[in-house]
């Protein structure tokens, strides 16, 4: 990352002082030592950290296809759409569900790790943590094993991309050599810096790898990233296909993000793995020779626990209202293809009326699933699509709120018809403003008060007929 302001104007902006008020910094107690073992084995100090809310054991999948979803061209986020082959696995799965992915951290990332902190040396040694039993309440972190290798810990076990903590700012003022970059953490980490702290690695969402590439001079002991850096945690995606019509394949949908000119740890590593199989194939067909599969490398990937309840009701009879902005359609797509496999066996049976919500930027760009969705519309298996477009000047209707506001009548004879709300997606603030345009929808439309209109959607929340996943 390249800050957009110079480390002399910050330090010139501090204000004059000769020391900060510092939070108390506990005395590192990991020690390690390093032994030439060619019987590399990676241990902990007790069980292995446990997978969140797995619901299944991890599974080593091939992705057998993959798309692009939106275009190439014009200022347009890419998203994919990839398939993993689960034949051989035992996931249980139904729409709504989703799995974990299991990171690891970039090569490049553990390389300058590694070169920073004059690691070469050492990183693919045998070594073996413990505590100094002379600072009181210590313990080896959890996700930190007690005999590996550097590089596989840094690798796969922490969180290089996370946010730096206060603390974790001190314990490298600690280490940094420079008095002006030593300077400057230490007023990030104080009283008196909290609003510089905010301002300069919140919002920025700084981490480890951006304090090295800034300050050259900081290059603590790898026992203080041991210390300090969170575990590496699986990523959930939400999985776009049915597994009551189909569990051989799962699918999955995902844009592809940047911070601080980094892609997505996992994103980016799912990308590079598709794009990379693709230029193979390319140059395969061009030597006639089509003799590998489309992905070589394998996704480690589980089932997780639905806690949500984010699932289609049990009765179909149920009115539905979908509301997906951007990737957030994607588990909607399953809900859509269950409910038509489940019609399809039961040709008797009367589904309930559904109505999705969509917005983008711009529908000739990222309007994903649009012809799956239009194929849903025909078979009758959707009633209403409607469409928000944020980029096209000549559309009045720019966001999915807008959308909803315009259909206000409608969605209020559904919510009175006893209609369950599902809102998913990369919504950051626009979750709330949905609540309260359908609580607007409520007070125009069937004149209830505010504290009424409420409450409705409090009690819709308690019986889980209005359920809301989301990321930022």
């Amino acid at each position: 990352m390249v800050l957009d302001y110079t480390l002399e104007d910050i330090i010139n902006s501090l204000p004059a002082a000769e020391s900060y008020s510092l939070p108390a910094l506990k005395q590192n107690p990991l020690k390690i030592e390093y032994t030439k073992n060619e019987d590399i084995e990676t241990t902990y100090n007790g069980s292995e950290p446990p997978l969140p809310f797995a619901s299944s054991d991890l599974f080593h999948a091939n992705i057998i296809d993959w798309r692009r979803l939106t275009a190439t061209e014009g200022d347009c986020k890419a998203v994919y759409e990839i398939t993993f082959d689960t034949k051989r696995s035992k996931l249980d799965f139904k729409a709504g569900d989703t799995i974990g992915v299991i990171p690891h951290n970039d090569d490049s990332d553990v390389n300058f790790i590694i070169s920073h902190l004059n690691l070469e040396t050492t990183a693919d040694l045998s070594y073996s943590l413990s505590i100094d039993k002379s600072v009181k309440g210590s313990k080896i972190p959890p996700h930190i094993p007690v005999k590996s290798t550097i590089r596989h810990v840094l690798a796969n076990c922490v969180d290089l991309r996370s946010v730096l903590k206060k603390l974790f700012l001190l314990a490298l003022s600690k280490h940094t050599q420079n008095d002006k970059e030593r300077k400057f953490l230490e007023y990030l980490c104080s009283k008196e810096g909290t609003e510089a702290y905010s301002a300069h690695i919140l919002n920025n969402n700084l981490c480890v790898l951006d304090i090295f590439t800034n300050f050259k001079s900081c290059r603590p002991p790898v026992e203080v990233l041991l210390a300090n850096l969170p575990r590496l945690l699986p990523r959930p995606y939400s999985i776009v296909n049915s597994g009551l019509k189909c569990d051989s394949v799962l699918k999955i949908c995902f844009s592809v993000m940047t911070n601080n000119n980094r892609k997505g740890l996992t994103t980016g590593w799912l990308e590079n793995m598709v794009l990379k199989e693709n230029m193979l194939l390319e140059s395969q067909i061009e030597k006639l020779s089509l003799t590998s599969n489309v992905c070589k490398e394998t996704v480690p990937i589980y089932h997780r626990k639905n806690v949500s309840m984010f699932a289609l009701p049990g009765d179909l009879s149920t009115p539905l209202i979908l509301i997906g902005p951007g990737t957030g359609v994607s588990p909607f797509i399953g809900f859509l293809e269950e409910r038509e496999h489940i019609k399809s066996s039961n040709a008797d049976m009367s589904l309930g009326e559904v109505w999705l919500f969509f917005g983008c930027r711009n529908p000739d760009l990222d309007f994903i699933y649009e012809e799956e969705l239009n194929g849903f519309l025909s078979r009758g298996i959707l009633n209403k699509l409607c469409t928000a477009f944020s980029r096209v000047d000549t559309d009045e209707i720019k966001y999915i709120q807008d959308s909803i506001a315009q259909n206000g009548k409608e969605v209020t004879k559904l919510i009175k018809n006893g209609a369950a709300i599902y809102i998913c997606g990369d919504l950051n603030s626009m979750a709330a403003e949905i609540k309260e345009v359908l609580i607007k929808c409520l007070i125009d439309h069937d004149e209830k008060s505010v504290e009424d209109a409420r409450n409705i959607i409090i009690e819709m929340q308690n019986q889980k007929k209005y359920i809301v996943d989301t990321w930022s």
